[in-house]
C-alpha cells in the first residue's frame, strides 16, 4: 500500500512538474509586466553594461516596466534623459535593454517620450526632443505628489489654469491629471505604454 501511495505521489510530482515546465514554456517570447517600479540588481547590471560608450544622451533609470524572456533577457525601463549640452532640459525615454546569456548587454530600442505630443493625441511616437524643454510646456518633476489612482511615479507638471500633471500609473500607462487652483482633480487622459510594441527598432 505504501509502495502504491509512493508512486501516486511521484507521479502527481512528475505532473505538476510537467504542468510548470510548460506554463513556463508558452511564457517565453512574451512580455511580463512587473508588480512595481523598483529595478532589480539583474536589470541595473544590464543596464549599466548596455550604456558603457553611449555618448550624447545621459540616461538615468527610474522604473523597470516589465521583462521578456528570449534567448537571454530583454528589459523595459523608463529613464529620464539629459542630452549633453548646457542648460538641456531632461525628459523620459522608454529603453529596451537585452542581455544574452553570457551577461553581454545591448541597448535594443530607445523611444523618447513627448508628454505634449502625448497627452495630445493620446499615442506614443518616437519623438526626440533636441535637448529642450518637454514639448508642451511640461516640465520633469518627480517632486512634486498627487493622489492619483495606481500612482507610482510623479512624472511632470505643465502649468495652465491650475496645473496639470502626468503620472507614471500601474498597468503601466501614463495618467494625465488636472488639478485646480482648489485642488479639485480630473483624470484628463490615460495612454497605456505598450512595451511590446515600444520595445521594437523602428525600421
Amino acid at each position: 500500500m505504501r509502495k502504491t501511495l509512493a508512486l501516486i505521489l511521484a507521479i502527481l510530482l512528475l505532473s505538476a512538474l510537467t504542468a510548470c515546465g510548460q506554463k513556463e514554456a508558452t511564457a517565453v517570447g512574451g512580455w511580463t509586466l512587473t508588480e512595481d517600479a523598483a529595478l532589480t540588481e539583474e536589470a541595473r547590471g544590464a543596464f549599466d553594461k548596455a550604456m558603457e560608450g553611449l555618448v550624447g544622451v545621459n540616461y538615468t533609470p527610474l522604473a523597470l516596466l516589465g521583462t521578456q524572456l528570449v534567448s537571454g533577457t530583454n528589459y523595459s525601463i523608463l529613464c529620464e534623459a539629459t542630452v549633453v549640452y548646457p542648460d538641456a532640459q531632461p525628459y523620459y525615454a522608454l529603453v529596451t535593454v537585452y542581455q544574452d546569456l553570457q551577461g553581454k548587454a545591448e541597448v535594443r530600442n530607445i523611444v523618447a517620450l513627448d508628454l505634449g505630443r502625448i497627452e495630445e493625441t493620446g499615442m506614443i511616437e518616437d519623438s526626440q526632443p533636441a535637448g529642450g524643454p518637454v514639448l508642451g510646456g511640461w516640465t520633469v518633476d518627480r517632486d512634486s505628489y498627487l493622489e492619483v489612482p495606481d500612482g507610482v511615479m510623479h512624472l511632470a507638471t505643465q502649468v495652465v489654469a491650475g496645473t496639470n500633471h502626468a503620472v507614471l500609473c500601474k498597468g503601466w500607462k501614463l495618467c494625465f491629471v488636472y488639478a485646480d487652483t482648489q485642488g479639485k482633480t480630473e483624470i484628463l487622459k490615460t495612454v497605456p505604454l505598450d512595451i511590446a510594441a515600444l520595445s521594437q527598432p523602428q525600421a
